[in-house]
Formats: C-alpha cells, sequence, structure tokens
C-alpha cells in the first residue's frame, strides 16, 4: 500500500481529469532523489511526465503539458 502524503491540500497519490486527459501524481520511486512524478495520459496513452519536488508544481506542470497538446499545430 502506498503512502498518502499531505502537502499544500493535495493527496498523493492524485488523480484528476482535465479536458478529456487525465493527471496521475505519485511518489518518485526514487526514494534517494525524492520529490513526485507526474504523467498526463489520455486512453492509455502517456503523452507527458516529469518529476518535481512539490505537488503544486507536478499539479502545475501537468496542467501546462495539457495546455500545450491543446493547441492547434502551426504547419
Amino acid at each position: 500500500m502506498k503512502n498518502q502524503h499531505k502537502t499544500d491540500d493535495l493527496t498523493v497519490p492524485y488523480e484528476e481529469e482535465v479536458n478529456g486527459f487525465t493527471i496521475y501524481i505519485e511518489d518518485n520511486p526514487d526514494r534517494w532523489c525524492g520529490g513526485y512524478i507526474w504523467s498526463v495520459c489520455q486512453d492509455g496513452i502517456e503523452f507527458d511526465s516529469g518529476l518535481e519536488f512539490d505537488v503544486a508544481d507536478a499539479v502545475y506542470s501537468a496542467n501546462s503539458a495539457i495546455e500545450v497538446l491543446l493547441q492547434p499545430l502551426l504547419c
């Protein structure tokens, strides 16, 4: 069972649906480095992911990634 950390009123592991994408945030499995891993997925496909050292920063980064994914392609 995973630990549930409480940081900035967000409990980890964290999951949220935003504009058809799912944001996942979990403890970094690398306990030496620490922090939180985030990923943005849709229909079982991971579109972006990253590492942050604060849960609020992880949520911000994931939402920023979704904003980029929603921008129209410039051809």
